[in-house]
């Protein structure tokens, strides 16, 4: 077997590889989260932690890297993203891991890989295309 044909191996196979990675840090966060929740942990108070060191991984990057790319604050872009911030990290996170403290991981970790199935539902109920 020559090095030519393990590039091609690796270069064919490193999104399954990848994806597979993902889902099993998907699973060690699941069973780490519901140790630290069957401990007392609050799951208000890890949701405000979570956010807390995300916004402080990644703003920094966020605003030397995207400086000069970003469009004008507008009123209506402002509003669009304390919308959007308050739908995605703040409700979804305070009710997985509510549904996490109250339930059992592997049921918890199920319920959030069809996000993508009732999403398409939704979509196809109001009609949303891409086009």
């Amino acid at each position: 077997m020559s090095v030519e044909w393990f590039k091609r191996v690796y270069v064919y196979t490193k999104p399954f590889i990848l994806m597979i990675l993902l889902q099993a840090s998907y699973a060690v966060y699941g069973l780490v989260v519901k140790s630290a929740l069957n401990k007392g942990l609050n799951h208000y108070t890890f949701s405000v932690y979570r956010n807390t060191y995300a916004s402080l991984f990644c703003g920094p990057f966020a605003f030397f890297l995207e400086r000069n790319v970003r469009p004008k604050m507008t009123t209506s872009i402002f509003l669009k993203i304390m919308l959007l911030g308050l739908l995605g990290p703040v409700i979804d996170q305070n009710l997985f891991f509510a549904g996490l403290d109250l339930t059992t991981t592997t049921f918890a970790m199920a319920m959030r890989n069809i996000v993508p199935a009732i999403t398409f539902v939704m979509a196809w109920i109001f009609r949303y295309s891409w086009s």
